[in-house]
């Protein structure tokens, strides 16, 4: 049964660009949608879930939700007491702890082994990804490691914030990151996922949730992209969104010659240690 939407927030989605390193610069000029503060229950996986969505309506994406979320952060307000999250905590009539489906998604590249990882100067873990929303592939991004790790707080959000994809751009487990002041998130990430018996490929939905502190001080947001877009939802939902999507545009990377040297260089180290000789000579022609 369709749900009926009594009411909507008009909401202006602000520009936003992120760079990856080697991959491009994707940006959007941002737009304005309506949203429903509340969630719509169906207790569905994600494709069942869109099936419930009303006439007129979609399903919002990560980026929309990040921006509902940076919005309060950047007005000094804490977002884990916004209203448009309230379904998280269970501050609703049926004390429903929801689970929120988006239109994001996360794809194992084609050719690549799933834990297939990259480094940064600082030794953080990042692994390729393409980007889904629905079912069109939108962009290719770095995802950082999950594990229940928080997006550090910033006061610049687009230094921990991918604000154009909707998925965090650095993670970590500090001691002092950890402290309930000094995050909002948590993240997880499944970097080995299921085929998607649908689309084929090797996705995880990117939803979204919250989730209580052992010491009963409250919750914290969750960033999940760590389950099936097929996977049973019993406390699934989403939200109701009117309003097009951002138009979004790819500059492709300058590309280094010694970078590029050097990154051939360590796959083909990383081959060599691993592959079986015979194998290893016939993926380089020797």
């Amino acid at each position: 049964m369709k749900t009926q939407i009594l009411q909507l927030v008009e909401f202006d989605i602000v520009p936003a660009s992120v760079n990856y390193p080697g991959i491009g610069r994707y940006s959007h000029d941002g737009g304005q949608i309506k949203y429903s503060p509340k969630l719509t229950k169906t207790g569905e996986n994600y494709y069942n879930s869109k099936k419930e969505l009303p006439d007129g309506f979609r399903m919002s994406t990560a980026a929309e939700e990040l921006a509902i979320q940076l919005y309060e952060e950047t007005s000094g307000r804490d977002p884990r007491k916004a209203e448009a999250f309230d379904d998280f905590f269970a501050r609703n009539e049926d004390e429903w702890h929801a689970w929120q489906w988006t239109e994001t998604g996360l794809r194992v590249p084609k050719g690549y082994e799933a834990d297939k990882r990259e480094k940064d100067t600082q030794g953080r873990i990042f692994y390729p990804r393409i980007v889904l929303i629905g079912d069109e592939e939108v962009g290719e991004v770095l995802v950082p490691e999950g594990n229940g790790k928080v997006v550090p707080y910033s006061s610049v959000p687009e230094e921990v914030w991918d604000t154009v994809f909707g998925i965090p751009r650095v993670t970590s487990d500090k001691k002092s990151d950890m402290k309930l002041d000094n995050h909002t998130t948590h993240f997880y990430f499944n970097t080995n996922p299921s085929k998607d018996s649908r689309s084929g490929e090797y996705d995880v939905a990117v939803a979204r949730r919250g989730g209580w502190l052992r010491d009963g001080r409250g919750g914290c947001l969750g960033v999940c992209a760590d389950g099936g877009r097929w996977d049973v939802g019993s406390v699934g939902g989403f939200r109701p969104v009117q309003g097009s999507l951002p138009e979004i545009e790819k500059r492709l990377a300058k590309i280094d010659p010694k970078e590029l040297k050097n990154t051939l260089l360590e796959e083909i180290k990383e081959d060599y240690n691993k592959l079986p000789p015979k194998e290893f000579q016939q993926k380089y022609s020797l």
